[in-house]
């Protein structure tokens, strides 16, 4: 879980004094670059990171009242020892809940200190696994990449 609070840190762009690469179950190799995903509920971002909830509404929009949690998506690839963000994409993420309901958006790009993420409200109130699918959209490709959340 900690490592969890740090992904998230670095997707928000919180500032640790220094950017640290946290590797964890939510990164993923996509050919020669990395996806990870950060997912944190909408009521601990606003208690916890008030500065970061309201650049998440300024490029989101308000969450609408069935959405419970927050899906950042980073794509980076590491260059000369440093962390590039990619942000050339059209990003769409898939979130199938343990009830097999599954939501489809497109995600919207915003800023943080480091570069730009990608991110959307959802809908995860069910406990269970989650199956998180992020479809990357480059140069008429589409890649995908896959993803289990659990929520107790």
């Amino acid at each position: 879980m900690r490592s969890l609070v740090l992904l998230v840190f670095i997707i928000l762009g919180v500032s640790l004094g220094q950017e640290v690469y946290v590797p964890t179950p939510f990164t993923r190799s996509v050919g020669d670059y990395m996806v990870s995903i950060g997912i944190m509920p909408i009521s601990e971002i606003r208690k916890e990171f008030p500065r970061a909830y309201k650049l998440l509404v300024k490029h989101h929009g308000e969450p609408a009242s069935k959405d419970t949690h927050h899906l950042a998506v980073s794509v980076w690839k590491e260059e000369k020892g440093e962390v590039k963000y990619l942000s050339n994409f059209k990003v769409e993420a898939e979130v199938r809940s343990p009830m097999l309901r599954a939501v489809r958006k497109e995600l919207s790009k915003y800023s943080h200190q480091y570069g730009d993420n990608y991110g959307g409200w959802f809908d995860m109130s069910d406990r269970g696994l989650y199956h998180i699918t992020v479809i990357i959209y480059e140069d008429g490709e589409k890649k995908r990449v896959d993803f289990d959340y659990l929520v107790q």
